[in-house]
């Protein structure tokens, strides 16, 4: 005879475990791109949106992309749900216009830092950031 015993999470426990996956994803693509800057000897720029590519879906896009003869060659994509809020800096101002491009990364091994954070659309959710520093290094805080 055995005792079982149950764990019961609550709602907001499961929605800080989401955020907090769409994150570390996120910090695994900003790394990739710090990577491929150096081994393709060329300047990765990070552009991320706070709308969605259309009304019927419920993801919003990122990119990763570089300037080739004027022209945009993307290189890697990725989303990020559209019930979080988009937040910049390291004092987590909200992404008020249709993206947000500040971080890139070198091929010298450096970056334009920068942080950006995510959190979902409710009084008191828990915030997430991710924190390119100057050296290229990602690193996800909570």
């Amino acid at each position: 005879m055995g005792v079982l015993f149950t764990i019961s999470y609550q709602p907001q426990f499961k929605n800080d475990f989401q955020v907090e996956q769409q994150i570390k994803s996120l910090a695994a693509d900003l790394r990739w791109a710090r990577n491929k800057a150096i081994l393709d000897n060329q300047t990765y720029i990070f552009r991320i949106y706070t709308i969605k590519e259309n009304s019927d879906s419920n993801k919003i896009p990122y990119y990763f992309y570089t300037k080739e003869d004027g022209h945009k060659t993307i290189k890697k994509k990725g989303y990020y749900s559209s019930d979080l809020i988009l937040y910049k800096t390291l004092s987590l101002k909200v992404v008020d216009s249709d993206y947000y491009e500040w971080i890139r990364f070198n091929n010298t091994a450096t970056a334009r830092g920068g942080t950006i954070g995510l959190a979902k659309a409710y009084s008191g959710a828990k915030k997430y950031k991710v924190i390119t520093n100057q050296l290229g290094r990602v690193r996800v805080e909570k």
